[in-house]
């Protein structure tokens, strides 16, 4: 059995990685304080976001602004100091910046807050709860944890933890979008690197039931990449962009289906224009797009 997480370990916390700060983003959606628009629901179903929270989900997720959301981030911990996407949040910059202690920390206050949620909002509860032992699996998985190998025997375990509370939430309202964007990426990411579940099913889930579209079609995309279906994933990716134009990640991402697709030359012309914006993401974010780039670049005649 250990060749065989050492084996399957580093796809594993890429996952992590790509789904760590979407898992954020799902559960921006309810804190104390005034109203504002909520980016998975409308009418009355729609449900009360700080101004503070509210600003960090529109910079980091819909404008792709890492910077200017880690700018915001301690209004919002002010402003929703116990609510748990207000932790979610700081957890995941946590991730992004390898400090493994603020991580552990934030997840579990992330389910203790969900815990003291499930009593008046039980979907959201439950789903809070999924996340934050998410977050907990990906500080298995850390330095900080139990490390690479002996941390994904630790992550799968609780694995099982998420998709139970995950389950508890869909027995409420399977229909949620909210649940069903989150639900829809962890299927993606576990059936594109342990094979567990039909990634097929992730994208339906994602293209009916999930909101908002720059999220949810960002998720199809990805996962007809990962099928080679280049041109199913940039029909998605098209729709991600025409909701968040100014977005460098799905820029990027774009960049990538069209280099898979053969189409280098306008790949290159992306993939520039996304690192255009490389002020705004995570260092690591910019080495690997420019590595991209860079064998982009080198495969078109010269």
């Amino acid at each position: 059995m250990p060749s065989q997480l050492s084996s399957i370990n580093p796809k594993f916390r890429q996952t992590a990685q790509r789904a760590l700060l979407t898992c954020a983003a799902i559960v921006l959606t309810h804190t104390s304080g005034a109203w504002a628009a909520d980016p998975f629901r409308t009418g009355e179903n729609s449900r009360p976001i700080s101004d503070a929270t509210s600003a960090v989900f529109v910079a980091v997720f819909r404008d792709g602004n890492y910077t200017k959301g880690r700018q915001l981030l301690p209004a919002a911990l002010r402003a929703s100091a116990q609510e748990p996407l207000t932790l979610t949040m700081a957890g995941g910059m946590a991730f992004l910046d390898g400090n493994w202690a603020d991580l552990n920390r934030y997840a579990n206050q992330t389910i203790q807050a969900a815990q003291k949620l499930s009593g008046q909002d039980p979907l959201r509860g439950n789903l809070y709860q999924a996340v934050g032992n998410f977050l907990l699996a990906a500080h298995d998985m850390s330095e900080g944890g139990s490390g690479p190998v002996a941390g994904a025997a630790l992550a799968l375990m609780r694995a099982q933890d998420v998709f139970g509370y995950l389950n508890q939430a869909k027995a409420i309202n399977p229909n949620d979008p909210e649940l069903n964007l989150i639900q829809g990426f962890i299927e993606w990411g576990v059936a594109n690197n342990l094979g567990i579940f039909k990634i097929e099913d992730a994208i339906t889930r994602l293209q009916t039931q999930a909101a908002p579209p720059y999220l949810s079609y960002r998720g199809v995309a990805l996962a007809y990449r990962d099928l080679n279906q280049s041109q199913l994933a940039l029909e998605a990716i098209e729709k991600a962009i025409a909701a968040a134009p100014n977005n460098p990640e799905l820029i990027y991402l774009k960049a990538q289906i069209l280099s898979q697709a053969g189409n280098k030359q306008a790949s290159l012309s992306l993939f520039n224009q996304a690192l255009t914006m490389s002020e705004q993401l995570p260092g690591d974010l910019v080495k690997q797009m420019k590595l991209e780039r860079d064998q982009v670049q080198a495969a078109l005649p010269q």
